[in-house]
């Protein structure tokens, strides 16, 4: 019988897979994204966290090569920098400091592949996020949590830096964990039924509407 095998170790990921109400298993990919050159892709984040999720979910399909494999990369942007996870509280500060008082923009690319069939699905998504003149204070308390390190950008939007943020434009999810709609979207396009009211689940646990 196939499986879904979500290619990740992100909290956040898993937990929204539990929200479609279908089984998955987790196989977390160890590819390491340091080992593609950010300066390759300045001009091109899309282009950069697509690859990302690429790299992820190909030593994954390998070894469940029958089974529905998803990955996903999410990168945030601030003109022609990219920020994945903080390496280390210094680079935390000094990523939350550049994001401050910004619009900025969050991305996530999703790739699916049906080992069966063959059958893949790639999406980007992209959301602008605005956060406020938080003080140094605030920014202090918060990269002394154990938070900012397993995030791209350092934050969520659903984590106390949740605070820092005024306004999104575009998916919410997708700054959570990855945009969860799409997601399902791609998952029924691969012919997997999604059976529970997804709309009113993730407004009654999160709030968002998208």
């Amino acid at each position: 019988m196939q499986q879904i095998v979500l290619a990740s170790n992100s909290e956040r990921r898993k937990e929204m897979m539990r929200w479609f109400g279908v089984p998955f298993i987790i196989d977390p990919s160890d590819f390491d994204e340091r080992s593609i050159p950010v300066r390759d892709f300045e001009d091109d984040p899309e282009g950069y966290c697509v690859t990302i999720a690429e790299c992820k979910l190909l030593p994954i399909l390998d070894r469940h090569p029958k089974d529905l494999v998803i990955s996903a990369d999410t990168i945030v942007v601030l003109g022609d920098t990219i920020y994945g996870k903080p390496k280390d509280l210094d680079d935390a500060r000094a990523i939350l400091r550049a994001l401050r008082g910004t619009t900025h923009q969050v991305y996530c690319g999703l790739r699916m592949t049906d080992g069966e069939t063959g059958e893949s699905r790639t999406e980007v998504v992209r959301s602008d996020v605005t956060f406020s003149h938080f003080s140094d204070e605030a920014l202090e308390k918060y990269i002394a949590t154990s938070e900012p390190y397993d995030k791209a950008g350092g934050y969520a939007l659903q984590g106390v830096a949740g605070s820092f943020v005024e306004s999104v434009q575009g998916s919410e999810t997708n700054v959570v964990g990855f945009p969860i709609f799409i997601v399902r979207d791609m998952l029924e396009s691969l012919g997997v039924p999604i059976h529970v009211n997804l709309e009113e689940s993730v407004f009654a646990k999160t709030g968002f509407t998208s």
